[in-house]
């Protein structure tokens, strides 16, 4: 079972706000939005999804968790569908906001305590996590809280999020961090990266910094994909995990393809009943 932590959610709440700052570029340092070759596998799940749903019943109503500046969001509005968002950070929440100010398709939330409230009793086609439950204290009881808000027949799909720890090699987990740090000298930022590696390294973290309160999965040894697909099991008549590669560098994320070393998974739960 997965290690849980002691981080209130409260707590959790304020770091996803003041990390996620105006002005923050979710791009540098998220694999999924610089390399290609993941954003548009994710994309292609996520279009496929939906157009299912919109081929079957004529409509797509999506609930995105933490979207972000949209680079997910645009595409699931392009295929027709109908998208809530809701995000932690007010200063992405307001950027959200007047980006699609005038697409009657979409509705931002600000979900300050991440309970979304003004979605009570509301149901979804789709689901979808992009990067999201590695930031979450207790992910396994959201998405259990979630699931009453997809719609029988719909989907609930989660992408990028680490393996966890203990089911990796040393190996794998070596190289992962190689290419981490690797990134990171090429990146800059050098003493932050070298203090976070100290504290990492002695399985603490500060509270007072948001990074180590964002970034904290890593203290807790990934997310358990394993426990995911089985709590999911039983509401949707097909479960499904995908393992890959996924690193900062465009260039070590193409050596990592072509040895095919899992670091990465997604989750594709359909047909809930």
């Amino acid at each position: 079972m997965t290690r849980s932590t002691t981080t209130p959610p409260d707590a959790a709440a304020s770091a996803q706000d003041a990390g996620h700052h105006e002005g923050y570029d979710y791009e540098a340092g998220s694999p999924h939005l610089v390399n290609p070759q993941l954003r548009w596998r994710m994309v292609d799940a996520i279009r496929a999804v939906v157009g299912e749903r919109l081929d079957a019943t004529g409509q797509a109503r999506v609930l995105e968790i933490g979207a972000g500046h949209g680079a997910f969001t645009d595409h699931v509005l392009a295929t027709g569908a109908a998208v809530t968002v809701t995000e932690m950070s007010r200063a992405s929440a307001d950027l959200l906001r007047t980006r699609y100010a005038h697409n009657p398709q979409a509705r931002v939330i600000f979900d300050e305590t991440g309970d979304a409230p003004e979605l009570a009793g509301e149901q979804f086609d789709v689901v979808l996590c992009m990067s999201v439950l590695h930031h979450i204290p207790d992910y396994l009881a959201a998405i259990s809280a979630w699931l009453p808000a997809i719609a029988p027949g719909g989907s609930f799909l989660s992408f990028q999020d680490p393996l966890y720890y203990p089911r990796r090699s040393k190996l794998n987990l070596r190289v992962d961090r190689g290419a981490y740090y690797a990134w990171r000298v090429m990146h800059g930022d050098l003493i932050e990266g070298f203090k976070s590696f100290r504290r990492r390294a002695q399985k603490a973290y500060d509270e007072s910094n948001h990074r180590d309160m964002v970034e904290y999965h890593v203290l807790r040894d990934g997310v358990d994909e394993q426990a995911i697909v089985e709590l999911l099991r039983p509401h949707f008549a097909d479960v499904s995990l995908t393992t890959y590669w996924s690193t900062q560098s465009r260039t070590l994320q193409r050596v990592g393809d072509r040895f095919d070393l899992p670091t990465t998974f997604g989750v594709q739960a359909s047909g809930k009943r």
